[in-house]
């Protein structure tokens, strides 16, 4: 469960090359697809009975790596799906569960994100299932959140601001020694329970995070600015800007800071095998989840996503979806676009109207963007925008049926050439937002509209 996330994606490939048969729980009929053939695919939610009961049937081992933080529920999400995986995995005669959790610091006032991570070990550790509940802080690998923010930390500025939290420590650890941890647990002879942690060969700072994430991507000594009223709230609203962290989720990311992050648990290494060749160097964590400061340099990527659901049939949605631009227009703010042409051709740009054939594939032109792929079957769109800025933009269009409704999904990935990239992300993203919005809305209601 929690399949598709940052460590399910890559714990199941894992496990299939190790011989063992894998099913997965995935919210979406869509993420289906991204697994091998012979992974057995499971649709729902982990907070359903029936849903999580078929995924388990026939398992011995179930891993919980669900996490909705970017929920503002997410604490009572959570606690719901522990308290389903405890009674679901007993009714299904499940050997052992294994999870993975946040540290619980000795101190008072625990921040919400690490107060939910304990009670949902808590949780399923109460269950007549032996649980093998692993803590880890930061697990540094590509896609992490709390790793993205520390590696736009390191890259947006010469600078980074310091609040008293900053200095707070943690043993961060590399996605590949968990995941080394979590391969091993599928072959314990005999189910363990407890809590243990996992812990990474340094004890760091944030700030020292930061140097070392700066000193790998070959960058200078990033200067520390005494920054005493910088708020999690505030950071985080930043981060929602400069990052591809939402600021939902950033902030009790950085509420978990105030704490240091090192706990007294057994180490992970009391029950399972260390990983050979010893742990990863915090270092060598970081150059593996970026490669190098030369392949780093395509610059910090902002996606912007967002799904509708309408009754109108796939087919009408995928056919507003492919007449886009041109006489039809792209179904947002009047002028809006307009307004952004007239700028780029006066900068010698393409501008907007470079009009669009009656049926478009790939290369083909429509307006100030050019069609990279385009699926009929799948009902999937994929376009670049062509006008001067500092970066690049795709905009992603799929249409999707859901039970006897159709979904709308659209995504905005911007990559930013350097620091001005960034900030012509962060300026022009209000307006972004809402015109992307209103896009969307107006090609379901065009969709509805057809005769």
């Amino acid at each position: 469960m929690g399949a598709t996330g940052h460590l399910g994606s890559r714990l199941v490939p894992r496990l299939l090359e190790h011989g063992h048969q894998v099913a997965v729980l995935v919210r979406d009929s869509a993420q289906t697809t991204l697994f091998p053939t012979n992974v057995l695919a499971h649709v729902g939610d982990a907070t359903d009975p029936h849903a999580v009961r078929e995924a388990l049937a026939g398992n011995e081992v179930v891993y919980f790596l669900v996490h909705s933080l970017d929920r503002p529920d997410f604490a009572d999400v959570d606690r719901s799906a522990a308290a389903v995986l405890a009674a679901e995995a007993e009714a299904a005669s499940v050997r052992q569960i294994v999870y993975v959790g946040g540290p619980r610091p000795d101190s008072p006032g625990l921040s919400a994100h690490l107060a939910s991570r304990a009670e949902v070990g808590d949780v399923v550790a109460a269950g007549r299932v032996p649980a093998l509940v692993l803590q880890a802080s930061m697990i540094i690998g590509a896609g992490s959140a709390s790793f993205e923010l520390l590696r736009s930390s390191a890259r947006l500025t010469p600078w980074v601001p310091v609040p008293s939290w900053m200095h707070n420590t943690s043993r961060p650890v590399s996605v590949a020694d968990v995941l080394h941890y979590l391969v091993a647990a599928a072959g314990l002879p005999e189910p363990v329970g407890g809590v243990f942690d996992v812990l990474g060969p340094e004890q760091l700072s944030y700030l020292d995070l930061v140097q070392r994430c700066a000193r790998v991507l070959r960058l200078p000594v990033r200067v520390p600015l005494p920054a005493p009223v910088w708020s999690h709230k505030l950071a985080a609203q930043v981060a929602g800007l400069v990052t591809p962290v939402p600021a939902a989720v950033a902030e009790p990311l950085f509420e978990s800071l105030d704490h240091d992050l090192v706990t007294t648990e057994p180490p992970v290494t009391d029950v399972l095998p260390a990983p050979h060749g010893g742990l990863t160097s915090v270092d060598n964590a970081i150059r593996a989840a970026i490669p190098s400061a030369a392949e780093d340099t395509e610059g910090e990527v902002f996606t912007e996503e967002r799904t509708v659901l309408t009754e109108a049939p796939p087919e009408d949605v995928w056919r507003t979806v492919t007449t886009l631009g041109g006489k039809d227009g792209w179904h947002t703010i009047p002028l809006v676009w307009t307004v952004r042409g007239a700028i780029d051709h006066l900068f010698g740009g393409i501008g907007l109207y470079r009009g669009r054939a009656p049926a478009v594939g790939e290369g083909d032109v429509v307006d100030f963007w050019t069609v990279v792929h385009r699926d009929d079957e799948a009902r999937h769109l994929v376009l670049r925008a062509d006008m001067k800025m500092p970066g690049h933009t795709l905009l992603d269009m799929r249409v999707d049926r859901e039970g006897d409704r159709t979904r709308y999904r659209q995504k905005v990935t911007f990559t930013a050439d350097g620091l001005l990239g960034q900030l012509y992300w962060v300026t022009q993203k209000p307006l972004h937002d809402i015109v992307f919005a209103t896009m969307a809305r107006g090609i379901v209601r065009k969709a509805c509209a057809r005769p």
